[in-house]
């Protein structure tokens, strides 16, 4: 009974260490539907979710952004901007516009979260020395991303600015802005969509060395059917709409109807 107590106490030990290890960092925005975050150099997964309130909420449960005991007194430099957050981040406001730069070295994991206005617009960037596979969940707005790494976007309505390297792109649609254009292109990996099932648009669909599947019905209007050359083509689906481009040069496109 006695070893029981122990570990118990050693677990309750464990998780209350990992809750007090987490750093959160809050930034007031105000006209969120005009507003952008970019975002720039992040390193690991990095989750993002689009929520109703107002503030973009950063949290950090990473324990290696604490300077060591021999810097105390010093300040860490960084070649891309100062840590104004404590959590290894540098943030600028313009206007509308915030962007927050990731400063840890790409060897790091900031293991951060980020929680951010649904209707904002979201940027991001890293080059492909940082391992960033991203997850971006309940946003209502656009969204452009460069890459080297995996994109997965879930409950998303664009339009929809995607390019990766070396990494697969997997999007659901909760509904679809056709406002603009949108593009989604990968060099080696896969491409899945799910697009809702009445979405009308001018799709353009280009892999060079996989193939095309999907559940719509390609063959319901075989004039509007082109073929581009290899498994590229052009179909204007549920009569035609917003430009569409979805390319890849080494694997699959899946586009699949959601609901």
């Amino acid at each position: 009974m006695k070893k029981v107590k122990i570990s118990l106490m050693a677990l309750l030990i464990f998780f209350a260490a990992g809750i007090l290890s987490a750093q959160e960092y809050k930034i007031t925005t105000q006209n969120n539907k005009d507003g952008r975050l970019v975002l720039k150099d992040f390193n690991g997964s990095l989750p993002i979710e689009g929520y109703s309130g107002s503030d973009i909420v950063i949290t950090s449960t990473s324990g290696n952004l604490t300077p060591p005991e021999k810097a105390k007194g010093l300040k860490p430099i960084y070649p891309s901007g100062s840590d104004n957050t404590g959590i290894g981040l540098d943030v600028q406001k313009n206007d509308n516009q915030i962007i927050i730069t990731c400063l840890i070295p790409f060897t790091q994991d900031g293991e951060y979260k980020i929680k951010v206005p649904e209707n904002m617009a979201i940027e991001l960037s890293s080059g492909c020395e940082r391992n960033n596979d991203i997850l971006i969940t309940g946003m209502k707005n656009e969204i452009d991303i460069k890459s080297c790494h995996d994109i997965k976007l879930k409950d998303v309505t664009g339009p929809l600015v995607l390019s990766t390297i070396s990494g697969n792109i997997d999007i659901t649609y909760s509904s679809i802005n056709t406002t603009k254009s949108s593009s989604v292109n990968s060099i080696s990996g896969e491409i899945d969509i799910t697009l809702p099932v009445k979405t009308a648009t001018d799709l353009e669909l280009r892999t060079v060395s996989g193939a095309i599947y999907s559940d719509f019905d390609f063959s319901e209007s075989q004039k509007n059917l082109k073929k581009i050359g290899g498994n590229e083509m052009n179909y204007s689906l549920n009569g035609g709409g917003f430009k569409f481009n979805i390319g890849t040069v080494s694997g699959n496109i899946y586009l699949r109807k959601g609901n």
